[in-house]
């Protein structure tokens, strides 16, 4: 077991599972004194986490109660209330640790290198994205994808109006160059879910190596526009 933070929820830990790690995150308010984590909290969300997924694969999270999740997750309504005010709450917490690990991928790329060969950076971001996919199609589904694909969409257009501001080679104009970012990174989203929803004869490399095709080209075009 490791134990690292995130900005975005607190501690994640990452239990080791055969030969990969799986990841989940416990609010400050889990840790306990000593610096270690109890364990019975985190089998606890887990449980509940586990039965949103079962449940929200078979009806609309919106027609979910919290007594189905909790007779499902085997814990009491009571328990529930401890670490979730909602049936919501918990996909939350789940799409947190994606996109944790998406923000992870992300800190490590070269953005402006990336700008030039989208590929590397689209394809390991949808490739953790489809680890998670693989088993709960509800994460890109038409009905529960909104709030998920907003989150990321806001994560790449900040990082990369931040990567533009810190060139210092190139002066450029800040809301243009959010309009450009947000441009992509919409078509790119919604070309991901697509495929995602659908089955395609195209495979995730085939499809990130199209998609960093188009946007290389755009935004060498759109250069110029975003300079001052």
């Amino acid at each position: 077991m490791a134990v690292r933070y995130s900005k975005n929820k607190g501690f994640m830990i990452q239990y080791k599972c055969t030969n990969s790690y799986v990841n989940t995150f416990s609010p400050i308010g889990d840790v306990m004194k000593n610096g270690g984590v109890d364990k019975r909290i985190v089998k606890t969300k887990n449980a509940i986490r586990t039965a949103f997924k079962e449940l929200v694969q078979k009806k609309d999270m919106a027609d979910i109660t919290i007594s189905e999740l909790t007779e499902a997750a085997g814990v009491t309504r009571s328990t529930f209330y401890m670490y979730y005010d909602s049936v919501g709450a918990v996909r939350n917490d789940i799409e947190d640790v994606i996109l944790d690990q998406i923000e992870k991928i992300m800190n490590e790329a070269d953005l402006v290198t990336s700008m030039l060969n989208p590929y590397p950076l689209l394809f390991a971001i949808t490739n953790e994205i489809n680890k998670y996919d693989e088993y709960n199609r509800y994460i890109l589904s038409s009905n529960n994808s909104g709030e998920l694909l907003d989150k990321l969409k806001k994560m790449i257009i900040d990082a990369f109006v931040a990567t533009m501001q810190k060139n210092t080679q190139i002066q450029i104009n800040v809301a243009k160059a959010k309009y450009v970012a947000a441009f992509c990174t919409a078509g790119i989203c919604e070309t991901f879910k697509m495929w995602f929803n659908h089955q395609s004869t195209l495979t995730l490399e085939e499809l990130c190596s199209h998609i960093s095709q188009m946007v290389s080209k755009g935004l060498a075009m759109a250069n110029d526009m975003i300079r001052e």
